[in-house]
């Protein structure tokens, strides 16, 4: 499935859903970008008010397409899912897209916009506050010392109570994005 998003500022070619392997002379690349299809950390406007970053994978992030993660995405553009400790880096959090990425692949994530599937813990409530969880990449309703709240993203609807992924994806309203632990 695909969030069906579309680019909506001009930029020829961008396809919000696609993951392209990072090859380099037939051999998968490093962290460093080679073989990008665009400059990472290039942005685009999408639909619907939504915004796009360009990374690379700097961990494999879903082997299905029922896990589009939060994530956060440090300062060379490299995305890895969302930890208490990535959270209070500073990094710049997003969205993948539901599909398969592995280690160094590049692909759009989404840093704003509505009706986003994110994949949520069982259970998560609606309209509030969500936080990083102990599963990288997975946000949850539940704070505790372990977790830090991540200001910005609210899912529209409750997750079930089933842990079934399909069960956990809901779409999400992603705006500007904060861990208030980095206000100074």
């Amino acid at each position: 499935e695909s969030d069906m998003a579309y680019v909506t500022n001009g930029m020829i070619g961008v396809d919000l859903t696609a993951v392209t392997p990072a090859l380099l002379n037939g051999a998968a690349s490093t962290t460093d970008g080679v073989g990008a299809k665009y400059t990472l950390g290039t942005r685009v406007a999408g639909d619907n008010n939504s915004e796009y970053i360009y990374v690379q994978a700097g961990e494999a992030i879903s082997t299905t397409t029922k896990e589009p993660y939060a994530l956060a995405v440090d300062e060379n553009f490299q995305a890895k899912k969302i930890t208490k400790a990535l959270a209070i880096s500073g990094h710049i959090i997003a969205v993948a897209p539901r599909q398969i990425i592995a280690d160094n692949a590049y692909f759009w994530a989404c840093t704003r916009g509505t009706n986003i599937p994110l994949r949520v813990a069982a259970s998560c409530a609606a309209d509030v506050n969500l936080w990083t969880t102990a599963t990288a990449g997975r946000l949850d309703d539940t704070s505790g010392a372990s977790h830090r709240v991540v200001l910005g993203i609210k899912i529209v609807l409750a997750a079930s109570a089933s842990t079934s992924a399909a069960q956990t994806i809901r779409n999400a309203i992603i705006t500007n994005t904060l861990v208030p632990e980095l206000i100074a």
